[in-house]
């Protein structure tokens, strides 16, 4: 089965790791990211032409893979995005790019490049000509990418250990691009894996039986396992307590958006109204944290209030030491039973309860300080990354359903 190693941005693996940075600082940074990604998310950049569209704000990365690309097949670093539709990559020559560690993709060094013919199915949607076709994706932090249609050879790992290569995948080519992902320039472009035609995931289609999955692992203190995406036979879950809710199939947009109907917190309903998600909830790798839209947040606020209203020495923590759009608390006299007191919570999906245990509801700090691990937003709601660790995740793209279980996820690199 193919696989690719997930590196977190906070791994001491991961090229983007910053040693020097305090967990409450490398918190603050992924809140940056989730808040960058998911400005006006559900106001979907309005394109002057149909090849030009929006997925979500770029920030930094949460989460990269490293794939060999062309033939001989040169290393590139992409960002995994389940909330984007193309992939691609600077290559030389270049009009313009931003700088990157690894060197530009060298399309007259691959003997299997080459560009996309207008005939192609996927070419529907884009500017084409008998040349070929060009492409342009905008992300709402101003970055950008533009370049021509191409056709690659993509090789993989395997469970076996012995490389495999997918032929002729659909990718962008930058040639005219703007705005790095982050200080370190380490990756060189997105790996889209959303629901449309051209994603990568898309594309694999039958070969990975459409289906991918993941299992997030603990990020403690730079303590990280690695763990794998997984495509095909690879991506199943172990276990009997599946659980699986439908893809929301009435969204404008391609990602995986999810029926939400209430949230539970220690096992209370919320009692949240059927319109409090109109747009549903989005299930996304790339937020570090999850979001919850104003209504609902608020009923979180008050639920918390009168949780922690009964252990005498726990206090709301507010001002400059807390982000902002956070709630946050501190024990004074911190012991390691108050904090399996925390509430754990629940989103019950169309048909499926998605359970988040405490640890993955609230982050805890040094000197017993705790955040609970979701922010306000204006309407985006969004499971984010926080939320889904030692969770199977299963995408199924033929079934158009989400398939979970929980996974001691440490033990997925095994």
């Amino acid at each position: 089965g193919l696989r690719l190693k997930l590196t977190h941005r906070d791994s001491p693996n991961s090229p983007l790791y910053q040693p020097n940075l305090s967990d409450f600082e490398r918190f603050n940074k992924n809140i940056e990211i989730s808040k960058a990604r998911a400005s006006n998310f559900f106001h979907q950049f309005k394109p002057q032409n149909v090849s030009l569209r929006a997925p979500l704000t770029y920030h930094e990365p949460i989460y990269t893979v490293d794939i060999g690309l062309g033939t001989p097949a040169v290393k590139r670093t992409f960002i995994f995005d389940t909330g984007s539709h193309l992939t691609w990559t600077q290559c030389k020559p270049c009009i313009k790019c931003f700088r990157q560690k690894q060197p530009l993709f060298d399309v007259k060094k691959s003997v299997s490049y080459k560009l996309m013919p207008r005939t192609n199915k996927l070419s529907k949607g884009f500017e084409c000509s008998h040349i070929g076709c060009v492409y342009g994706v905008k992300y709402y932090s101003g970055q950008f990418s533009t370049g021509v249609l191409s056709l690659e050879d993509f090789t993989f790992g395997t469970s076996a250990g012995v490389p495999r290569r997918i032929l002729n995948m659909v990718f962008g080519c930058g040639m005219n691009n703007h705005g790095s992902f982050g200080e370190k320039n380490v990756a060189s472009g997105i790996l889209g894996m959303d629901k449309e035609p051209i994603s990568f995931a898309r594309q694999l289609g039958a070969r990975i039986k459409n289906r991918f999955s993941y299992c997030l692992t603990n990020i403690d203190s730079g303590k990280i396992k690695e763990s794998y995406l997984r495509f095909g036979e690879e991506a199943v879950i172990k276990g009997k307590n599946t659980r699986s809710t439908p893809f929301l199939r009435s969204t404008p947009h391609a990602h995986y958006m999810l029926k939400l109907t209430d949230i539970s917190i220690s096992g209370r309903k919320l009692g949240l109204t059927q319109g409090t998600f109109p747009e549903g909830c989005l299930i996304d790798s790339g937020s570090a944290i999850g979001l919850l839209n104003e209504k609902a947040f608020l009923k979180v606020e008050k639920f918390l209030t009168v949780y922690f209203s009964r252990f005498k020495n726990v206090r709301r923590v507010v001002g400059k030491q807390v982000p902002k759009g956070l709630i946050c608390y501190m024990n004074v006299v911190p012991t390691g039973s108050f904090f399996a007191k925390l509430p754990n919570m629940t989103y019950h999906f169309e048909g499926a309860d998605f359970d988040v245990p405490w640890e993955n509801t609230f982050v805890v700090f040094a000197k017993g300080m705790f955040c609970f691990a979701a922010m306000k937003s204006q309407n985006a709601t969004i499971l984010g990354a926080h939320q889904q660790r030692n969770v199977r995740v299963v995408y199924e793209l033929r079934d158009d359903k989400l398939s979970f279980a929980p996974e001691d996820c440490s033990r997925d690199a095994i």
